[in-house]
C-alpha cells in the first residue's frame, strides 16, 4: 500500500493548514477521515466477496470431482455387475446341462438310476409280490 513517513504527514498538514485555513481544516479533516473509512469498508466487502467467490470455485471444484469419480465407479460397477451377471447366466447353463438326461441317437431318454429302483413296498433283493 501507500507508505507515508511521519514528516510526509507533517508536510500535508502545514500545507492543508496554509491552504485551508484554521476554520475550515477540521471540517475538511472530518470528511477525508469519512472518505477513509468508506474506501476501507468498501475494500473490506470487496475482498470478504472475492473470498466467497474463491470457496464457491473451489467448492464447484469439489463437486466436479466429486461427480467425476461418482460417474467412474458407477461404471467400474455396472461393468462388474454385468460381468457377474455374465458368469451366472454361464453357471446356471452348466448346471442346467448336468441335470437334464442325456439324449441318446435314437431320439429316446437314455436310462437313469430312477429306472433301477425297486417298486415301493418291495424289498431290496426280493421279486415284487405278484
Amino acid at each position: 500500500m501507500l507508505d507515508f513517513s511521519f514528516s510526509e504527514l507533517l508536510l500535508c498538514f502545514i500545507v492543508a493548514l496554509v491552504v485551508l485555513g484554521p476554520e475550515r481544516l477540521p471540517g475538511v479533516a472530518r470528511g477525508i477521515g469519512r472518505w477513509t473509512g468508506r474506501a476501507r469498508a468498501y475494500m473490506r466487502e470487496l475482498s470478504a466477496e472475492l473470498d466467497r467467490e474463491s470457496s464457491v470455485a473451489e467448492l464447484r471444484q469439489q463437486i466436479g470431482d466429486a461427480r467425476r469419480i461418482l460417474h467412474e465407479e458407477s461404471s467400474a460397477m455396472k461393468r462388474s455387475f454385468e460381468d457377474t451377471a455374465a458368469e451366472g447366466r454361464a453357471l446356471v447353463g452348466e448346471a442346467q446341462q448336468m441335470i437334464t438326461p442325456p439324449v441318446s441317437i435314437d431320439g429316446g431318454a437314455a436310462a437313469t438310476e430312477t429306472a433301477a429302483v425297486p417298486p415301493a413296498g418291495s424289498e431290496p433283493g426280493k421279486p415284487p409280490h405278484g
